[in-house]
């Protein structure tokens, strides 16, 4: 805390004489009345570094002339901007200006008694001589009809000047973030394209392997976790924080809760299209409705070990599709189109990925991504749709064991 005392006699007449000569403030004020008002009113303020001789939001109570020492000037954001980019700001707000000795702090008090409008920091061992204002109020006495017509038309200025101060951080903060998000667009299509242009070096690189390899399942797993690599680099340098790209538990049991039970439609809608299948089509005769994977000819343990491999899989799908594309796109496109061009787009690109199985495949999965791409757009977090995921995977796959899976 900030040490407060008096001003010594001996201190008066050497501070009176540096206060006029470096504040215009204090010129022409009668050197006598200036040493009498110091008597009665002055406090000498020590502060250490780090500490504030005011904060931004405080009631504006006392004027300060540095007598010696720096401060730091700290402006919080005018828009309360904290859940998405900080535009470069600390934890208190931006740097703005620094004051040393000679200067005054918190002039305005005397003209509006409102909020301090930024946050004054000592940077070093520092000085300051207070004056409060109802203190110098009091010793003011009363005024002429002129000199209180001007007091009041210095207030309505000081008035404007804090509201046009706040306008301009405000537009500087916005120009700043859109500058921000630009510069992120394009490192985020840098990494879309190169991405794109190593996934289709895949597909041919990878081809000879799939005589190799019974599952095609297994590439994809390759060609997935090349696309979770480049998302991780992408969020670990990203000006935005993690919770921006669904990483987050916030509003998970709502989520999680949508998410289960528009699955259950999708659940039903499986079951329905295979039963059609088994009665319309003669390639199915002989299948039944529910296969518990039997078609794969694993037994129990390998269906229980493919599950779980599964089950591990899910999560890298949907932390590419929605964390590294849709939520990316959910910032980045203007918003009057930015969710469905952000599901439809982060779709799209998810489902190619799927070629290298068939075209078939690709294109189930189409509709499957955009389902789940419109439940992570109501709720951004990862919980709800990963869980909608494994629930609709794992009863298709290993439950009715649907064609083409």
């Amino acid at each position: 805390m900030p040490a407060e005392g008096a001003l010594a006699e001996a201190d008066i007449a050497p501070l009176i004489g540096r206060m006029a000569a470096t504040s215009t403030l204090f010129r022409g004020i009668d050197h006598a009345a200036l040493a009498g008002l110091l008597r009665q009113v002055g406090r000498r303020v020590h502060l250490a570094p780090g500490e504030d001789l005011v904060r931004e939001g405080d009631a504006a109570e006392a004027i300060y002339f540095i007598e010696r020492g720096a401060f730091e000037v700290l402006k919080r954001s005018e828009d309360g901007h904290d859940g998405q980019v900080r535009c470069g700001a600390g934890e208190d707000g931006h740097a703005i200006d620094r004051m040393h000795a000679g200067a005054v702090v918190g002039e305005v008090a005397l003209l509006d008694r409102g909020r301090r409008s930024a946050t004054v920091r000592a940077l070093e061992p520092a000085t300051v001589i207070e004056l409060r204002v109802r203190d110098l109020e009091r010793s003011a006495g009363a005024l002429p009809p002129a000199v209180q017509m001007q007091l009041n038309l210095a207030h309505e200025l000081a008035g404007r000047t804090r509201q046009i101060t706040s306008n301009v951080v405000r537009h500087l903060e916005q120009s700043l973030r859109e500058a921000q998000t630009r510069m992120e667009m394009g490192r985020f299509m840098s990494r879309v394209l190169i991405g794109t242009c190593l996934y289709m070096f895949a597909l041919v690189l990878l081809q000879p392997l799939k005589a190799l390899v019974p599952d095609s399942a297994v590439l994809s797993v390759l060609i997935l976790l090349g696309f979770a690599f480049g998302l991780w680099l992408n969020i670990r340098t990203s000006m935005f924080p993690a919770s921006a790209y669904g990483f987050t538990l916030a509003n998970w049991r709502p989520a999680l809760r949508e998410a289960l039970l528009f699955s259950l439609p999708v659940l039903a809608l499986i079951v329905a299209i295979k039963w059609v299948l088994l009665e319309a089509s003669p390639a199915f005769a002989g299948r039944a409705l529910f296969d518990l994977y039997r078609p794969a000819g694993l037994g129990t343990a390998g269906t229980l070990a493919v599950v779980a491999a599964y089950a591990l899989f899910v999560p890298i799908q949907e932390m590419v599709a929605r964390s590294g594309i849709q939520s990316s796109l959910m910032m980045y496109l203007r918003p009057r189109h930015r969710v469905p061009m952000s599901i439809f787009m982060s779709t799209l690109l998810f489902s190619a990925t799927h070629l290298h199985t068939n075209v078939e495949f690709a294109l189930i999965v189409f509709p499957a991504g955009l389902f789940w791409g419109w439940l992570y757009s109501r709720y951004p977090t990862l919980v709800g749709v990963v869980a909608s995921h494994l629930l609709i995977g794992i009863f298709a796959v290993f439950v009715v064991s649907f064609p083409f899976f």
